[in-house]
């Protein structure tokens, strides 16, 4: 099996990007450096290069795959009609509670300081608020209460995300959802 490409390229690209999140949460973008992760992969060097262009381009993709991931497919799993409102809108919430957020500090750190970064997060920002904004109509609030709870909502998440020694248990978070929900009229 070579570098014929199929399944194992993508297989052996997918691994390098996967590791290159692992290694950018656990120490930040200067984490994303080919040899450690290489080494970690127990691959060569030369397998980087047949996978990314260079080490901006391998930084490009794992930005990529932090978005596509931690966004775009998170937002799939519930935009559809199987599911009811209020379960998507608590699964939403219950899961951004209890995700791993050393990824998300760390590409919002990188983000300060480099312009394509900060351009992909507000793009993120935008679409996990859109998608809550979204949610919310779906449990009964009208468009503007909604954006501005989704808003809200979000801004309190970001702060959630830096605080280490905060936790939320299942009571708290079914008080948090009881408040995101309209009372029936």
């Amino acid at each position: 099996m070579g570098y014929g490409g199929g399944m194992d390229e993508k297989l052996n690209r997918q691994r390098w990007l996967t590791a290159g999140l692992q290694a950018l949460a656990e120490g930040g973008p200067d984490a994303l450096r080919i040899m450690p992760i290489a080494e970690q992969l127990q691959v060569t060097k030369g397998s980087f290069y047949w996978h990314f262009k260079n080490l901006d381009d391998y930084r490009t993709a794992v930005l990529d795959e932090w978005e596509r991931h931690y966004t775009g497919e998170a937002i799939a799993s519930l935009d559809h009609d199987r599911i009811e409102p209020g379960e998507k809108l608590r699964t939403w919430i219950v899961g951004a509670t209890y995700a791993d957020l050393r990824l998300e500090r760390a590409v919002r750190s990188w983000s300060l300081h480099n312009p394509t970064v900060t351009a992909v997060r507000k793009r993120v920002d935008a679409e996990r608020i859109g998608f809550l904004v979204k949610l919310l109509c779906g449990v009964g609030w009208p468009p503007a209460d909604a954006r501005t709870l989704g808003e809200w909502a979000y801004c309190a998440w970001l702060g959630y995300s830096t605080l280490d020694e905060v936790e939320f248990n299942d009571q708290q978070l079914k008080l948090i959802l009881s408040r995101l929900m309209p009372d029936p009229a």
